[in-house]
């Protein structure tokens, strides 16, 4: 049996917490980790959105998204309290330069809880307009100073266009090391995946080579 390493304690943040991406993909996608045992022993889940929703209200948003789009629903009533236990909800405009003080307490609150300075995770699940403003804001931060302790996410669409999606790039750069910075399409690849048998049997170059005799195996992973 393959020993997968667990990571390091950390705080994901996810701007737009209450938004569709994290209901149907992030909070599922997440919750699937947890039964498998590869989210770190201490973590913590914030979701950060204008919207007003107290703990127990967000939590019970979110087990809704988990029981209609996670595929792993045996034992989710004990199994999700659990996970539930590192979620929490924090209210914040992306705009609102004075509540970005919140995220360093809530850093500083679990690095004394767990005594340990934790991994700290900014995942943007919200409208391209709004990631330069958080971005920004983000980098004015002191628990952005150390590269190897934050990184932030970006999901697809990078801008509108592929002017803006420079500008953000470059602005992104400017914020934060290369390292840092993750950028992700959870759709990318799809279309080849969901044409993959026209592409092996009507590909001259593909079709003589990808049988038993060259392939030693296929791994799919779903998530």
């Amino acid at each position: 049996m393959q020993n997968t390493k667990r990571p390091e304690a950390s705080v994901l943040f996810i701007f737009g917490g209450s938004g569709d991406l994290n209901f149907r993909k992030l909070s599922p996608a997440l919750y699937n980790l947890f039964l498998d045992d590869l989210m770190p022993e201490k973590f913590a889940i914030v979701g950060l959105a204008r919207g007003e929703f107290t703990n127990v209200a967000y939590k019970k948003h979110l087990l809704e998204g988990v029981k209609k789009f996670s595929r792993r629903k045996k034992d989710l009533n004990t199994k999700w309290k659990v996970f539930a236990e590192n979620i929490s909800y924090s209210q914040l405009e992306a705009t609102d330069k004075q509540a970005y003080k919140k995220i360093t307490e809530i850093v500083e609150q679990k690095e004394k809880e767990w005594k340990t300075h934790p991994q700290v995770i900014f995942y943007m699940a919200v409208a391209p307009q709004l990631v330069p403003t958080i971005a920004e804001q983000l980098g004015k931060l002191s628990i952005c100073a150390d590269p190897k302790c934050t990184r932030i996410v970006v999901e697809k669409p990078f801008g509108h266009d592929l002017e803006s999606a420079h500008k953000l790039n470059a602005l992104l750069l400017k914020i934060f090391a290369e390292e840092q910075i993750y950028r992700i399409d959870h759709y990318l690849g799809k279309e080849t995946v969901q044409n993959i048998l026209a592409l092996r049997y009507a590909n001259t170059l593909f079709d003589p080579i990808w049988n038993r005799h060259y392939i030693d195996h296929v791994q799919i992973t779903a998530t």
